[in-house]
């Protein structure tokens, strides 16, 4: 027989366990279904800090994390398209979304749990649409959450009165900042600041905690919650390490604030917050955010910028390095020279370019897996293209600034007409190497950008429709792709050699997939008068898909041109 205190254990551990892999299925589910839209709200609503904020609290409390909201926001920093202040802002808001969806689940809901797994496990089991199936597994995840709050209070309820549990709780309430220090490293080893938020209003709810003691633990919690994304981001990328430090610090000053002078008025009005213990835990947690927001998001520029050149300073480091990409050729010491440091931009242009060929080599085959996973990798993909290219534009606009400088430079007066007709046919020579490899450069970011965009997002609508390209449609995309790929090759091999690869072998090449794309586009049209179903089903993506391949060549074709 198991014995009672044992028993009691293994059911508090599994409360836990299901209030954990609920917030789980939550969070990935809604990750995997809507995060092409979330991304497109977080990129069009932080314009303004409080656009921003709002963009952040209503993600978080979506995503039922803060940590989440605060990866994807640190995607878009080293992307290039979030700045700094406007992701302080987002992280800000988050946090208070965060705190908003543990209020949310603390609700006296105890009818919710049984209708959402059936609602949850209805989508998931008979839905043919990939996304209503996340929106199953999504409800189910909330069910659990709530079950487990039910399960959590039920476990706690017979540890008041044991004496471990006394002798414990004495020790916690004796040395409080080892209490905060306990509960910011379960909340880093958790992941989830709302599962131990949580917890601990379940624990105060049936009186296991004294205020003093749920306080600290509330303190704790948020100190962790801004530990949980530390390890988590690219530490070579400054703007997006100096997010999650920006993050940590104001959490932490304002822990330590709240701790050191004013911990006892807090005390002293804690009824204040609710009318029980467990209330006033969750309270306390929403009210310790908001305070957070409004006295940081004020200043949000002015934190990023002494974050950044903090951690710059520190690291001994220029601040554009931070947008390198592992294993980058980019050398910011040798900008003040123009051929090496062209020499390094030719090389990391080189780079690109292999990803981007890999990129467009697979890009086919998002239609034909079954997987989605497979095409949310080759999204993936393009991230590191966009940091590639971000980092050459900056390092490109480093040595052009260097050069116009040398430029402007007084000269002696012995030989300066010759002296200065040479550097200035130097000059000119460097400017025009410079404007190829940025010319280049973004031809292949934006040929990325297509695949991730454009292409990918039809990939996803036919996998949610559940519907397949007829052979003879497929095969002929098959072949305009590997034209095209061709021409990517030749267009990379003319960059490589620097113009051994001659400008009429590409002209060639693009008649001719110019012609292959004209021909599919007819062949398709002769399908759809036959009535073949296939055809039918696919006609948009068909079309859609054909239109990407040529738009592809088209930059490239521009690019030659120019």
């Amino acid at each position: 027989m198991i014995s009672p205190s044992l028993q009691l254990v293994v059911n508090l551990l599994g409360a836990v366990c299901l209030l954990l892999w609920g917030s789980y299925m939550v969070r990935s589910s809604v990750e995997k279904a809507f995060a092409t839209r979330l991304s497109a709200f977080l990129t069009t609503t932080t314009r303004s800090k409080f656009g921003a904020f709002t963009c952040g609290m209503l993600s978080a409390t979506v995503l039922q994390s803060a940590t989440a909201t605060i990866m994807l926001s640190a995607s878009f920093i080293s992307s290039g398209l979030l700045p700094l202040s406007a992701a302080i802002a987002v992280i800000l808001g988050a946090d208070m979304g965060s705190a908003l969806a543990v209020r949310i689940l603390f609700l006296d809901l105890s009818f919710l749990p049984s209708l959402l797994l059936l609602a949850g496990l209805g989508f998931y089991r008979f839905s043919n649409v990939w996304r209503k199936k996340q929106l199953g597994r999504i409800f189910i995840g909330l069910g659990l959450m709530l079950l487990s709050i039910q399960l959590l209070k039920q476990a706690v309820s017979p540890m008041m009165g044991t004496p471990v549990s006394q002798e414990w709780l004495v020790v916690l309430e004796s040395a409080l900042i080892f209490t905060v220090l306990v509960t910011a490293l379960l909340t880093w080893l958790t992941h989830s600041s709302v599962a131990v938020v949580l917890i601990c209003a379940s624990m105060a709810q049936v009186g296991l905690f004294s205020d003093s003691l749920f306080i600290a633990m509330v303190l704790g919690a948020n100190v962790g919650s801004g530990l949980i994304a530390l390890p988590l981001v690219n530490r070579r990328h400054t703007e997006t390490f100096s997010a999650v430090i920006a993050n940590l610090a104001m959490r932490g000053a304002f822990v330590l604030v709240i701790y050191l002078f004013f911990i006892d008025d807090v005390l002293l009005h804690i009824d204040q917050f609710g009318a029980n213990p467990g209330e006033q835990v969750i309270n306390l947690h929403l009210a310790f955010n908001l305070v957070l927001g409004i006295l940081f998001l004020p200043f949000n520029r002015l934190i990023a910028k002494f974050t950044s050149e903090r951690l710059a300073s520190f690291r001994g480091v220029d601040l554009n390095q931070g947008s390198q990409s592992p294993g980058s050729a980019l050398d910011f010491s040798l900008v003040a020279n123009p051929v090496l440091a062209l020499s390094c931009a030719r090389r990391e242009a080189f780079r690109l370019a292999d990803n981007t060929e890999a990129l467009f080599q697979n890009a086919l085959g998002m239609f034909e897996t079954n997987d989605r996973t497979q095409i949310e990798k080759v999204i993936q993909k393009d991230r590191e293209i966009n940091a590639r290219h971000k980092a050459i534009q900056s390092y490109l606009t480093e040595t052009r600034r260097r050069l116009q400088i040398h430029a402007d430079k007084p000269r002696k007066p012995q030989n300066a007409e010759v002296k200065e007709e040479a550097q200035s046919g130097k000059n000119e020579g460097y400017e025009k190497e410079l404007d190829d490899i940025l010319r280049f450069s973004t031809t292949m970011e934006n040929i990325g950008d297509v695949v991730s965009h454009s292409l990918a997002r039809l990939a996803i609508k036919r996998f949610d429709r559940g519907v397949d390209f007829s052979p003879i449609g497929f095969d002929e995309l098959t072949a305009l792709h590997t034209e095209v790929v061709g021409v990517l090759q030749l267009t990379i091999g003319r960059f490589t050699s620097r113009g051994s690869v001659k400008k009429k072998s590409i002209t060639k090449q693009i008649d001719k997939v110019k012609e292959l794309g004209q021909e599919s586009m007819a062949l398709h049209r002769q399908r759809l008068t036959q009535k073949k179903s296939n055809s039918i089903n696919t006609s948009s993506i068909h079309q859609d898909t054909v239109r990407d391949l040529m738009q592809v060549v088209g930059l490239i074709d521009n690019m030659r041109k120019s």
